[in-house]
């Protein structure tokens, strides 16, 4: 019996010390709105293998198609979410930490217009960003920084309060163009093919959009991590390899080419944010001032 015991309990103290424990870490599961999102996702993964924690990381995917404000709500309220990507602003900075490190290089602020081929002839009489303001209306969602933006220079912004409604809308003639990310256009196009829609080939707008990773305020070793790792992989070339497996600098320059680029500036940037902006031009693919009134390919 004494024996029984002993190896019972010996058992027990094998299983206890040979447990893998793990860092749960819950991310927002990625949607067909994001094409971009698995590479968000594989810089993610790879910046923390970077700075390795003291366990091994356990992902869990959450299904969702909330809004990016309620992700934000649910990021600062310890709702099981503790990593979310976005566009920033001041208002979306506040209770939560922020890693500024742009991951996408500012190219959703470098937008270009989906619109129907009825209307080209139009778009390309534009020669100021007032014919712009007066003529047409451009059609974004209403919880997105791009709308404020847009709206602030006196843009005519009529919103959505979902991403494929934009495409109905468009074609019922409710706005003129969606402006939609340099990096992105040729994808969504690509899944609306049937709708008979093109690239504006004359005009881009161009504002400091960068996109960071939020960490929800409790999880303060993940965030030190994830920016410890995104700075060894500037550092050792790395996050700038993987940039370009995802998107060719060449064909993103020529999609820039010889357009009409009308400089807006993003009155929703925090001083930080600024300021990083101001400090690590070598952060971004476009250069910072671009010619607001002859063509241009502002690629840096």
């Amino acid at each position: 019996m004494h024996r029984l015991c002993l190896l019972l309990l010996c058992t027990l103290l094998l299983c206890h010390t040979t447990r893998v424990y793990a860092e749960d870490i819950y991310l927002p599961r990625s949607n067909d709105r994001e094409p971009w999102a698995p590479y968000i996702v594989e810089l993610m993964r790879a910046a923390l293998t970077k700075a390795p924690g003291p366990t091994p990381d356990r992902f869990h995917w959450l299904e969702t198609h909330m809004t990016q404000d309620r992700a934000f709500m649910q990021l600062r309220s310890n709702q099981r979410l503790d990593i979310y990507w976005s566009m920033t602003s001041q208002a979306r900075e506040q209770g939560v930490q922020v890693i500024r490190i742009p991951l996408l290089k500012g190219l959703l602020g470098n937008r270009l217009l989906v619109i129907r081929p009825d209307s080209a002839s139009r778009f390309a009489n534009v020669r100021t960003l007032d014919d712009l303001r007066r003529n047409f209306k451009l059609g974004q969602g209403h919880d997105w920084p791009d709308t404020t933006i847009q709206k602030a220079a006196g843009l005519n912004t009529v919103t959505s309060s979902t991403y494929d409604t934009l495409y109905s809308m468009l074609q019922a003639q409710r706005f003129d163009a969606i402006p939609l990310g340099v990096n992105e256009v040729d994808d969504e196009l690509g899944k609306h093919a049937d709708l008979n829609l093109m690239v504006e080939p004359s005009l881009a707008l161009s504002y400091p959009a960068p996109v960071f990773f939020f960490v929800a305020p409790q999880k303060v070793e993940l965030a030190r991590r994830l920016e410890a790792g995104l700075q060894r992989m500037i550092s050792d070339g790395s996050f700038d390899a993987m940039f370009e497996k995802r998107w060719s600098k060449t064909l993103l320059s020529k999609n820039m080419k010889n357009r009409r680029i009308f400089v807006l500036p993003n009155p929703l940037l925090s001083p930080e944010t600024s300021e990083m902006i101001r400090r690590h031009p070598e952060y971004f693919l476009f250069g910072k001032k671009l010619d607001s009134t002859t063509p241009s390919s502002g690629l840096r």
